[in-house]
């Protein structure tokens, strides 16, 4: 497994050394852009309308938006001191009970491992947890965020991180359209619903689950290799392996192209000062 973040766990006066592992993985089958025409593959490019050109990463900087055209900018400095100290360090600020701590503010998961050295503090922690049966809410930086996380004993093997929204972050149930106050259930539908959940109840297991659209696309991938329905993608100029001296030939007519261009230019200006002059 890649690692993903590592530091340590701050548990009271303990400290516990351990590695951040993602716990989940994306398994979407990833197709490309490419051009119709020719199969070329498409590049995202940083346009800037006002310039009419694309923008370097170098030359970015990131704004807040006070209205339409007006924003606050910030340099990357400014950015990194607000941000705070990334002292690699997941520190627990409080322990709940599960039932205390709502699904909707979960994020991401992560598998916590200890590191080389501190695997008794580690083990001590998980076994702690489960014998309270208890969650650790922790805070720690990730990627110059300071995230809110949850602590948790995954099968008694090893501890499991969340990543966790902040309370501003979620959105009102009651914001939800047409919902009613006034809630009326005919009890003869409400026994017939009952019985329709228990009888389909325990039938099945998250693991016996897959996802059909995946399965689809990818018999749909191998029926186009099998019959050889494959495009290639175009070589590039930049690719091609030219003659040496060709190539410095080539540059030399370039740049001696490119000088007179602007030579023309500069005497054009010149002319028109003296002009004006």
């Amino acid at each position: 497994m890649h690692t993903v973040w590592k530091g340590a766990i701050s548990f009271g006066l303990v400290h516990i050394p351990v590695k951040l592992y993602a716990a989940t993985e994306e398994k979407e089958v990833a197709l490309h852009l490419l051009h119709k025409s020719c199969s070329g593959a498409i590049k995202n490019q940083r346009y800037c309308p006002t310039c009419q050109g694309t923008v370097e990463p170098e030359e970015l900087i990131k704004g807040f938006p006070l209205d339409k055209n007006q924003f606050v900018t910030f340099e990357k400095e400014e950015l990194d001191k607000i941000h705070e100290d990334a002292s690699k360090m997941i520190s627990i600020i409080d322990f709940m009970k599960e039932e205390q701590v709502d699904l909707m503010f979960t994020q991401k998961v992560y598998f916590l491992g200890p590191d080389t050295h501190g695997s008794n503090a580690y083990y001590l922690l998980l076994k702690a947890l489960e014998a309270s049966k208890r969650l650790a809410i922790a805070k720690f930086t990730l990627r110059s965020s300071t995230k809110l996380c949850v602590l948790k004993p995954n099968n008694g093997t090893c501890i499991q991180l969340a990543t966790m929204h902040y309370t501003n972050e979620i959105r009102p149930a009651q914001n939800v359209p047409n919902l009613s106050n006034n809630i009326t259930v005919d009890p003869n539908q409400m026994k017939l619903a009952l019985q329709i959940v228990k009888s389909m109840s325990g039938a099945s297991d998250l693991a016996s689950y897959t996802n059909p659209e995946q399965e689809r696309l990818m018999a749909a991938i191998q029926s186009k290799i099998a019959g050889q329905k494959i495009v290639s993608k175009p070589v590039q100029e930049s690719d091609v392996v030219v003659d040496l001296l060709e190539a410095l030939q080539e540059s030399v007519k370039m740049n001696k192209a490119k000088s007179k261009i602007s030579s023309t230019k500069e005497n054009k200006r010149n002319t028109r000062k003296e002009n004006l002059g």
